[in-house]
């Protein structure tokens, strides 16, 4: 089982799947790329789309039908992906906000391209004060943690989450944001990859070049890790323990030095 936690997948919602003709053929993507359960995640409270949980609710269940009689074999659950604004808080307390995949457990939070809002600190507090788990999405797409990653580690250190995009790790974004999610899964601060798709050309639901790219530069366990078993227990509302990810890694680093040991010798 291979879960995208981050995709937008719903039609007509927000700037993801225009259509439910669209919304199919990403579908089809995604099971060709061995994806089998999708956490959809439309856009809320980021000043342009509002997606109340219960819109949400309604939309998925109209999209798994539709799949099911497509005969995909896809599961799709619930989820958003929710601007970081004072507003978030209130909404997740009332039930009109919505958790990732519906579990109460972790939120998905997003922040604008180019900035870190001044009270992000704060609102990040909040949640966490609520038993809730941020999950920062896409850091590496923020120009104020590309320049300030310790700012993201710092957020991990209280118990954050975050998700890297893996476009993000084959160049899709270019080579700035590359390089920034090999410096952020590096340090240890990334706990998982996803699609982040949008359509079905270019933003797709891929998983498969990401885990490919994780394994060339971190070793497999952190492949496996960060694409497989981190998703897999967030879609069941599971705790992420972080030394889990921290100990892929240096099961990774550690192969690669006995690789290269291996090579030297032969000088």
């Amino acid at each position: 089982m291979r879960v995208d936690i981050h995709c937008h997948l719903l039609p007509g919602v927000d700037d993801g799947a225009k259509d439910l003709d669209q919304a199919l053929a990403m579908v089809r993507l995604a099971v060709a790329d061995g994806i089998s359960d999708i956490i959809c995640t439309p856009h809320h409270f980021n000043g342009v789309y509002h997606n109340d949980a219960s819109v949400i609710r309604q939309q998925c269940q109209t999209l798994q039908q539709a799949i099911d009689a497509a005969g995909l074999p896809l599961t799709i659950h619930r989820g958003a992906e929710n601007h970081l604004v004072p507003e978030l808080h209130h909404a997740l307390r009332q039930g009109e906000a919505m958790t990732l995949a519906d579990q109460g457990q972790h939120v998905l939070v997003e922040l604008p391209v180019m900035t870190i809002p001044h009270g992000t600190d704060q609102l990040l507090k909040a949640l966490l004060a609520d038993g809730l788990t941020p999950i920062i999405a896409h850091p590496e797409r923020n120009d104020g943690l590309r320049q300030q990653p310790n700012q993201l580690a710092e957020w991990v250190s209280w118990g954050c989450l975050s998700q890297v995009t893996a476009q993000s790790l084959t160049g899709r974004f270019g080579p700035a944001v590359k390089a920034a999610s090999k410096r952020l899964v590096g340090m240890g601060i990334v706990h998982c990859i996803a699609s982040d798709a949008h359509r079905d050309r270019r933003r797709v639901p891929e998983l498969s070049e990401g885990y490919q790219q994780l394994a060339r530069w971190f070793g497999t366990p952190a492949a496996d890790c960060l694409t497989d078993e981190v998703p897999a227990a967030l879609l069941k509302g599971h705790a992420i323990e972080t030394a889990q990810v921290a100990e892929a890694l240096s099961v990774g680093r550690s192969a690669g030095w006995r690789r290269w040991g291996m090579f030297r010798d032969l000088f």
